[in-house]
């Protein structure tokens, strides 16, 4: 049977599918979930949400939001989310390097300070999807 599993950001429905497990990153840990588990609501942090089945695994970069478990329905409301196979790593990696450069230049109090540290963790976490979903 398996969980019934929905990836949804404010602007469009990212994935939906049957899978085996979930792995998702909670303010608190590393969450997985297989079929039975208890309902669930849970903060999600900037990184990985791992759909698995028997035949492989699709692996999606998010940056924040909310995972609901309730009766083998998965639904991860996130902030943003992308596909790692859709990601232009080459891009991911500019965008990394101006934020740490940025970063340089900026005290720890100032607002944009705040911002570049979003931008790289966003960042880095697309290459880490990047990374894992070529494995």
């Amino acid at each position: 049977m398996g969980l019934e599993v929905n990836i949804v950001t404010p602007e469009s429905p990212i994935a939906a599918g049957t899978y085996e497990e979930v792995l998702a990153p909670s303010a608190l840990g590393e969450v997985g979930v297989l079929t039975g588990h208890r309902a669930l609501l849970a903060d999600l942090k900037e990184g990985l949400v791992v759909l698995q089945q028997a035949n492989g695994s699709d692996t999606y970069a998010v940056s924040g939001g909310f995972l609901e478990v309730s009766d083998d329905r998965v639904t991860v409301l996130a902030e943003s989310a992308e596909n790692a196979r859709d990601i232009d790593v080459e891009r991911a990696t500019k965008a990394l390097a101006d934020a740490e450069s940025k970063l340089k230049s900026l005290d720890s109090a100032a607002p944009e300070y705040h911002a570049e540290m979003a931008r790289a963790r966003r960042a880095t976490v697309r290459l880490q999807a990047a990374k894992h979903a070529a494995h």
